[in-house]
């Protein structure tokens, strides 16, 4: 019995291994410098302080432990921290992303957190960590005694420029002049669906325009027609009112233009005709906002051969601009990505918002360092392509095609901000 017992419970303990295991969300890994004591050592997380026990550690974060917030930088920074005296000290630091999978926390982590200033994206911060000169930085910073504030203070201001510029390394992103954006402003957490014009919107108001001026001037033109409206008065005013949908209001008129015809009277029929004229206009209206056909809004997106980079921030600049224009601003997206009209998800609203958003978020409130920074950030992350292109990571996924002339969203989509909160 108890033999049974006890391989029940190295079942049952195997499991809860497995499910812990399950819940380790970012490994961090490190070794603790000679001169830092293992007492009240700990690694500290937003959520969490995870005990440090050996000289060479391995632990387990959940996204819970981090709660990293789902856009491009962390808001959140793990520390070795030392709490055996009166003030806990940070030995070394490192940021976290969504990205991130595996971190090891020491001179090369807390360089490259010195190196970014709050700048980089998931990617950026890999390119600066596994650059050679942040590398050979950290070396001679691990000679330090990490017990030694001082010299390990001065070791980081003397190469402070070498660490800022380590951001750009060999790149030149390209620049672009600076944009008035003093009447735009961007939600970044919802409310993108509304740069777009409702296909419901687009097409009632566009038959009541239509047939409001066109009875206007049939009335003019002939008093025959004239008495006709004047008949039919309560008929067509009931058409111009409000519908639950527009199949509603094109049932409603083909059952009034039918009556009109069945007088035989030629005015009537020249009314019916208006009436169906209106019908017709507002579909053709909707179609063509729908197409691409020679919508090409913007002239650096017209360029086929153009890197995912410069693409995302030519893209997302085009956007952020063009926001009160909602004919141009549909003319950056593909008549696939528009059969989603009215967006309802929200979801995709949201990812929408965020990605119109990004120079700005990047940028620290500066599109035009946005701008160099997405290109920093993304650089090399897909190989060149004129046709199209597809990202995809743990934070989010985006793609563009090119399509009539042209450079459009085609689909987008991102983990939700508050995504630890969700188990």
């Amino acid at each position: 019995m108890k033999q049974g017992l006890v391989f029940l419970g190295l079942t049952l303990g195997g499991l809860a291994l497995n499910v812990n295991a399950q819940q380790c969300d970012l490994t961090i890994t490190g070794t603790v410098p000679e001169g830092i004591s293992l007492d009240k050592l700990v690694v500290s997380t937003y959520n969490k302080e995870l005990p440090v026990t050996s000289r060479d550690y391995s632990l387990c974060a959940s996204k819970q432990d981090l709660e990293v917030v789902g856009r491009h930088s962390p808001n959140n920074t793990i520390y070795l921290m030392d709490k055996s005296g009166a003030i806990p000290r940070g030995i070394y630091t490192a940021e976290v992303f969504v990205q991130s999978k595996a971190i090891t926390l020491g001179p090369a982590s807390s360089l490259t957190k010195q190196a970014c200033n709050l700048r980089c994206g998931y990617y950026a911060s890999q390119r600066v960590l596994h650059s050679d000169k942040l590398q050979q930085l950290a070396s001679q910073y691990q000679q330090l005694a990490a017990t030694d504030g001082k010299a390990i203070g001065a070791f980081v201001s003397q190469h402070k420029t070498e660490l800022a510029q380590l951001y750009y390394g060999d790149m030149q992103p390209k620049s672009m002049a600076p944009i008035d954006t003093g009447d735009i402003w961007v939600d970044p957490y919802s409310g993108a669906g509304l740069y777009f014009d409702s296909p419901d919107n687009l097409l009632n108001s566009t038959f009541r325009d239509t047939v409001g001026t066109k009875a206007r001037e049939a009335r003019k033109q002939d008093k025959a027609v004239a008495e006709v409206m004047k008949q039919h008065k309560a008929s067509l005013q009931g058409l111009m009112k409000g519908f639950d949908s527009w199949q509603e209001r094109v049932e409603a008129v083909d059952r009034v233009s039918g009556e009109l015809k069945a007088t035989q009277d030629p005015a009537a029929a020249q009314v019916a005709q208006l009436l169906e004229d209106g019908i017709k206009t507002a579909e053709e209206t909707l179609n063509n906002y729908l197409s691409n056909d020679n919508k090409t809004p913007v002239a650096t997106l017209t360029q086929a051969d153009k890197t995912f980079d410069l693409l995302l921030a030519d893209w997302t600049i085009a956007a952020y601009t063009h926001t009160k224009d909602k004919q141009a601003f549909s003319a950056l997206f593909s008549e696939h990505f528009k059969q989603q009209l009215p967006i309802r998800d929200r979801e995709l609203d949201k990812a929408l918002s965020r990605l119109i958003d990004l120079p700005q978020h990047l940028g620290k409130m500066s599109l035009t360092d946005g701008y160099q920074h997405i290109q920093v950030e993304f650089n090399h992350a897909l190989p060149a392509s004129n046709k199209r292109y597809e990202f995809k990571d743990a934070l989010h996924s985006v793609s563009f095609v090119y399509e009539k002339g042209a450079w459009r969203l085609d689909s987008v989509s991102q983990l939700p901000i508050s995504h630890y909160n969700q188990g």
